[in-house]
């Protein structure tokens, strides 16, 4: 009898998972979102990359952050991190020991560029019938890029504080180089989660209740991890992963937008969830457990 409420069970939560799988896999406009914050990221991922070495490395003389930084890309850029750190290295050396505040404004301005199809994406997922005038996103956009950049070198700080710690305790070269991989990992995953709860939050035009899309920022977090790891597994067996494949010498940037690509459905998958607590009431668990010890429980306002 318990075994066949598992299985009724399990057929139940698989079914209920249909709707994610239209929305993500079947719905084009889901796709048309997709492909566009992979073209947005790619514009701003080197600005915003350039931005945070050069302020580890001229302006704040930090070392460990900055060789932090530069394991993050090689643990994360999908293709040849090789040629973008030296080329990072190269536009960092050519704009000398300080940046022109002009130049921080484009590159931010550059960077933020990404919310603008976010925005658009997760205003359908909330019904919101209008989307900011595009001022007023560029604002927003510019503002949380200003917020990333200030997360990443806290994380990136984090980071190679602990590393240091970690490295000072542990006796053995390779237990070393294990937990400083293990510590890049979680900062990792704690950056991803909060910079998507920031999205999920502040990008719809509308107010959003923090406790209805945390659980799913920090699902968003780990899955985006897994799906990063996953498809740097399987690159090398793509027709994208060399020079010797249908791109060309584009294989490089390609293959990054084609991650961006991946990790973006998770993006929107997640805000999806999010709106979906009826249907999936273990996203709601953290506002469950303030109903159970008698909380007042904040909801979205519409």
């Amino acid at each position: 009898m318990e075994q066949k409420q598992i299985v009724r069970e399990i057929g139940t939560q698989t079914r209920a998972l249909f709707p994610l799988f239209r929305y993500l896999v079947l719905q084009t406009e889901t796709h048309a979102f997709c492909l566009a914050l992979a073209c947005a990221a790619l514009i701003g991922f080197y600005p915003f990359c350039f931005l945070i070495l050069s302020l580890t490395k001229n302006t704040l003389h930090w070392d460990g952050a900055y060789n932090v930084t530069l394991a993050a890309l090689y643990e994360y850029y999908p293709t040849e991190p090789e040629f973008l750190i030296r080329n990072l290295k190269l536009s960092i050396a050519s704009s000398g020991r300080t940046l022109q505040m002009h130049t921080v404004f484009w590159i931010l301005l550059g960077a933020a560029g990404v919310f603008i199809p976010l925005e658009a994406g997760l205003n359908r997922l909330w019904k919101v019938p209008h989307d900011r005038p595009y001022w007023h996103n560029q604002l927003v956009g510019l503002s949380l890029t200003v917020i990333c950049v200030a997360l990443a070198l806290v994380f990136v700080g984090l980071t190679a504080v602990f590393q240091s710690v970690a490295d000072f305790i542990m006796p053995i070269t390779f237990m070393r180089r294990f937990s400083d991989y293990i510590i890049l990992k979680a900062t990792a995953v704690s950056f991803f989660s909060i910079a998507i709860l920031l999205f999920y939050k502040l990008l719809p035009n509308r107010k959003i209740d923090t406790l209805q899309v945390l659980p799913a920022a920090i699902l968003a977090g780990m899955v985006a991890e897994i799906v990063k790891d996953v498809y740097v597994a399987i690159l090398p067996l793509m027709d994208i992963g060399s020079s010797q494949g249908s791109q060309g010498p584009f294989y490089i940037s390609v293959s990054f937008v084609v991650l961006a690509y991946f990790e973006t459905f998770v993006v929107l998958g997640g805000a999806f969830l999010a709106t979906q607590t009826d249907a999936y009431p273990w996203m709601g668990i953290i506002r469950r457990r303030k109903k159970a010890d008698g909380s007042e429980i904040p909801t979205v306002i519409r």
